[in-house]
């Protein structure tokens, strides 16, 4: 299992706040990167049509309040993988966030998408520390 890890973004909301906004799969959207083409949402789930890719429908199977999400693919993908979110808290007002794929990837997978993954994740996590922003 190969991890891949974002960046870490402080953001200046409460770990509680930054938890409710992940636990609603549509909030999503305002994360997506240029790649992903179009964005459904529902309660538990998000489909994503990402550029070179395909169709990913993500579901929210752990939400452990208020410090991490579990997201994982509901239809046949490439790889085995999920897709954590992280929530810690600094203090009352501040969490820093960090969001990590796990991933089933042999040599020549990790080697063509350990970065395209990262990126995917840091575009998520920093358009998150901004849109909570405010």
């Amino acid at each position: 299992m190969v991890e891949i890890k974002s960046n870490k973004s402080t953001i200046s909301k409460a770990s509680i706040e930054v938890f409710d906004y992940l636990s609603v799969p549509a909030n999503y959207q305002v994360l997506m990167p240029s790649k992903v083409r179009s964005f459904e949402a529902t309660t538990d789930t998000a489909k994503l049509d990402i550029e070179g890719i395909g169709v990913v429908e993500l579901a929210i199977t752990e939400r452990t309040s208020p410090t991490k999400i579990v997201m994982v693919p509901q239809n046949k993908v490439p790889f085995k993988f999920d897709i954590q979110w992280n929530i810690v808290f600094v203090d009352e007002n501040t969490s820093e966030v960090e969001a990590i794929i796990n991933a089933d990837l042999n040599f020549m997978m990790k080697m063509m998408a350990e970065k395209l993954l990262a990126d995917f994740l840091n575009v998520q996590v920093h358009k998150l520390s901004e849109y909570l922003k405010g």
